[in-house]
């Protein structure tokens, strides 16, 4: 039976050319959009997959101060005088050891980054001095004085610039630091420094070469071994600032100030895994590091450009449900259509079978045979067109939504979003050679304008593409069947007669 009903499906399809040319057009033509959609909402899903792993967000521990102005608030409304308030006030920072437990999250933390900054005497070097400071204190390359505690002037001319790995210098996030000779260093290059190119210039030092400066606190002399000579396009980069790790940058504090090695770092942040876990990542440091918000501390969480990228992406990928639905809403209304029509011209076609014995089932099957064949035939066929179109609609979609999420960039004056903080990705270590570039740069350059979504179809969108295409010829055959169902074969034959 099974064979003389392909055998009928394959006479039916050669005979009705014109039908059969007019269905495999509209298999093709929704199969290439449905492929299309389904490919691109693949495309998407990684996208926002490898967004969350490179640009998951940041949490940084900062300042709180909402409470710092209350507790300046209560101190006035109980007579201190306000001008000591604010000469005495000093923003909290966190200690190393708090940073470095909350770094051990690995759950949560791809990387972190700290800072300490302090001073030194340059003893015998020469110092850069930079056009235009006229010897005004703290000007790039010049003299900087301050009073210590003891009223004493304290002469500090290097800047120490300690940060736990390299790639988040600022100088190299915004791609304007460049290592001209020599290597970086990272959290266990101890005693081994970067130092900018007029500064080895002007002391004639070289990479390998050793100096010597102060601490101004302590008058202690320390040894550093030149590791790297950089150069900083930036025009208010500091020549004099020197370069190191933080184990070696704390060798600059005072006595008080290094605390028996639980100093405080500035700047701490936190690069996360993956930004849906931002909120329970920030609860679990609340409820393990209390003495963070006893110190006027808060932890502050940016997703800002995760949340910028994934809004035009998560775009595309509604955009393409979208057109999936319409195309196979469309598809079983015109299928449905043209079997309709096509079982009520073979009605006499199917009354001669059933008087011959053949069953109601038999007939249904042979118009499903003949639908599925040339739907496989279009469905074939639109699979080597399909990724070609899927290319064409997704990055013309992305187009728009970044466009559109540029313009909406400009009139927030440039903001991606609201949330405080500020987040840069980067790694830990910069590739060979002088140039650096961080996460966030290589994913958000330019308001999204170089996002790509990497849109190949794969043998899964292949498998979705014919089970879609099969689903919507068994939904399509409903009504058609409904008809074949209700015939009677001497009726037919009798009305045809």
């Amino acid at each position: 039976m099974f064979k003389n009903m392909l055998k009928r499906s394959f006479l039916s399809i050669r005979r009705k050319l014109g039908r059969t040319i007019i269905l495999a057009s509209i298999f093709f033509m929704m199969a290439n959009l449905v492929l299309a959609a389904i490919t691109i909402k693949t495309a998407v899903a990684a996208q926002m997959d490898y967004a969350k792993s490179t640009l998951g967000g940041t949490v940084t521990i900062q300042a709180d101060m909402d409470a710092i102005r209350e507790a300046q608030k209560e101190e006035m409304e109980n007579g201190s005088d306000r001008k000591e308030i604010f000469k005495n006030m000093v923003r909290p920072a966190v200690d190393v050891e708090t940073a470095n437990k909350v770094a051990t999250y690995s759950d949560y933390v791809k990387d972190y980054s700290y800072e300490l900054s302090s001073s030194a005497n340059s003893a015998s070097l020469e110092v850069v001095e930079s056009e235009g400071d006229n010897g005004m204190p703290g000007g790039p390359g010049g003299r900087m004085r301050s009073e210590s505690s003891s009223e004493s002037t304290l002469e500090k001319d290097i800047t120490i610039s300690g940060i736990n790995a390299y790639a988040y210098i600022s100088g190299v996030e915004s791609e304007s630091f460049t290592i001209k000779d020599g290597t970086y260093f990272d959290e266990d290059t101890n005693d081994e420094a970067m130092i900018s190119y007029e500064f080895a210039e002007l002391n004639g030092l070289k990479v390998g070469d050793s100096f010597k400066i102060k601490n101004v606190y302590t008058e202690k002399t320390i040894e550093l071994s030149v590791i790297g000579i950089h150069d900083d396009s930036n025009e208010r980069a500091d020549s004099n600032a020197i370069y190191m790790n933080i184990e070696t940058a704390a060798k600059f504090l005072s006595a008080d100030d290094y605390n028996d090695g639980n100093y405080n770092v500035n700047n701490v942040k936190y690069y996360m895994n993956n930004s849906d876990k931002a909120e329970e990542f920030v609860e679990k440091i609340n409820t393990d590091f209390p003495s963070l918000a006893e110190n006027k501390l808060k932890i502050a969480v940016d997703t800002s450009e995760y949340d910028a990228l994934s809004g035009s992406i998560e775009d595309v990928g509604s955009f393409a449900t979208t057109i999936l639905i319409i195309v196979i809403v469309a598809a079983i209304i015109i299928i449905t259509l043209i079997v309709t029509i096509n079982v009520k011209d073979r009605r006499y076609e199917m009354g001669v079978l059933l008087s011959l014995g053949a069953h109601k089932k038999n007939i249904i099957g042979q118009i499903a045979m003949e639908l599925l064949i040339v739907g496989t035939l279009g469905f074939a066929l639109a699979s080597l067109s399909g990724t070609i179109l899927a290319k064409m609609m997704g990055q013309s979609m992305l187009e728009s939504q970044t466009a559109s999420s540029a313009q909406q960039s400009e009139r927030n004056f440039g903001r991606p979003g609201t949330q405080t903080g500020s987040s840069t990705g980067g790694t830990m270590a910069p590739p060979e050679g002088s140039e650096t570039r961080s996460m966030k740069q290589q994913m958000f350059t330019n308001n999204n304008k170089d996002v790509e979504l990497d849109i190949n179809a794969t043998p899964i969108d292949f498998l979705l593409l014919f089970v879609t295409g099969y689903l919507v010829i068994i939904i399509a055959l409903i009504l058609p069947s409904i008809n074949v169902l209700r015939y009677q074969p001497k009726e037919i034959l009798a009305g045809k007669e």
